[in-house]
């Protein structure tokens, strides 16, 4: 399942795969300027090709390496062998290398297996920054969602291809590979570029993103705290989990557990360990080294 639509220059291109003609999740890839952002899951390579068929792909850069992104990526890189392919050494490495995904059963069937493609070149290779002919994009790092995450910024239009480090909605599951020190650092990076149109992984476009990435810090900062208080309560995860959570999302179930509220509250723990301290105790203070004066 594929759908178009422009938002003034640039091409949106959402993917699903389709279950009794209806989509089980959607992402999208971005075309602006010749440019192709992210090239969807191997599912709708062919659906793709045809989305492309009338817009010349001189660049194609990626934002991270799942299933959904870089699925496309073998079948677009042989319609356009010419288009150079830039990402983070991190995605570049998976890409030639999709067993390094360890894709869960689930993932599999929902999006398909990558194949793999050599020659994904490094964003240092070009100091971070892809110019087309009217547009130059920046590559910000934004790890979190995954370690190798990359946003793409064009300042003068204010344009911010964010990829999943944004996602809209209240936080109910997480897989564990989410890092959420990480990804309030990039959430507040991408609010500091003060961005006027977000273009995010899912499609849905953001027409006044500034609040949404606030009110997205300050939410997940609000979970940490309350999980926080229950740990500090005595609570374990599980019982931190059916707490906050009432009912369980169907993400959970159809994934066999992969994203889970366990994993969520297991990387607020994780959050709020790093910035509480540790108690000073007899057993610390034996630790500490005594100072000797020089000489």
């Amino acid at each position: 399942m594929i759908h178009v639509e422009q938002h003034g220059p640039v091409t949106v291109i959402r993917m699903a795969r389709a279950l009794l003609g209806r989509p089980v999740a959607w992402t999208a890839a971005y075309y602006v300027d010749g440019l192709l952002i992210d090239c969807g899951p191997r599912c709708t390579e062919r659906q793709l090709l045809k989305a492309l068929a009338a817009m010349p792909v001189r660049w194609i850069v990626l934002t991270h390496a799942h299933e959904e992104t870089i699925g496309g990526l073998h079948a677009v890189h042989a319609a356009y062998p010419d288009a150079p392919v830039y990402a983070s050494w991190r995605t570049a490495e998976r890409a030639a290398a999709p067993e390094l995904l360890k894709l869960q059963r689930y993932r599999r069937l929902v999006w398909g297996m990558p194949r793999a493609v050599e020659g994904v070149e490094p964003l240092d290779n070009i100091d971070n920054r892809i110019e087309t002919s009217a547009y130059c994009f920046r590559a910000v790092e934004t790890p979190g969602h995954t370690l190798d995450h990359t946003a793409y910024f064009a300042a003068e239009q204010r344009w911010l291809f964010s990829g999943h480090a944004f996602e809209a909605g209240r936080e109910e599951a997480w897989t564990p590979e989410v890092d959420l020190f990480s990804l309030l650092g990039s959430l507040r990076m991408l609010a500091d570029l003060r961005p006027e149109r977000l273009f995010p992984g899912s499609g849905n476009i953001r027409r006044t993103p500034q609040p949404e990435l606030h009110e997205k810090i300050g939410s997940l900062m609000q979970l940490a705290h309350t999980v926080s208080k229950l740990e500090a309560a005595g609570m374990s995860t599980a019982e931190i989990s059916a707490c906050l959570f009432e009912a369980t999302p169907p993400i959970v179930r159809w994934t066999f557990g992969h994203y889970s509220a366990l994993n969520l509250i297991d990387a607020c723990r994780s959050y709020n360990a790093l910035l509480r301290p540790a108690p000073f105790t007899r057993e610390t203070r034996d630790q500490i080294p005594e100072s000797r004066e020089p000489g």
